[in-house]
């Protein structure tokens, strides 16, 4: 029986991973245009400052949290294969998610020797 169950839980979790971000991101948009309903009805000119304090952050600060979260994923992902000595899956799937954590660090770097070249 418990065997059975776990192929459900698995896509019931995995589902789950994959829908809540979406979910919370719509959300996000319907307050953002409840608020900007709420100034339109109020008579508030609505200028590009008000629209771009609404948007959601991106930059170095973003880019530094991902680069972190992808990281923090592949570490745990990658020494629990390690242990059970499945080492291609170790590298597979531990080892995209630190090569993409490690991209958005290296955007950071490179980026702000670019702002630094520039100036």
């Amino acid at each position: 029986m418990t065997e059975e169950l776990i192929p459900i839980v698995a896509l019931i979790v995995t589902g789950c991973c994959v829908l809540i971000p979406f979910y919370l991101r719509y959300l996000t948009g319907v307050k953002k245009m409840e608020t900007l309903v709420k100034l339109a009805e109020n008579g508030t000119d609505i200028k590009a400052d008000t629209l771009s304090l609404l948007s959601r952050e991106t930059g170095p600060i973003t880019d530094f949290r991902r680069g972190m979260i992808f990281i923090a994923i592949s570490i745990p992902v990658t020494a629990s294969l390690l242990i059970v000595e499945r080492y291609e899956l170790a590298v597979l799937l531990g080892g995209i998610p630190l090569c993409v954590g490690a991209a958005f660090l290296m955007v950071i770097r490179y980026g702000r020797r670019a702002i630094a070249n520039q100036a």
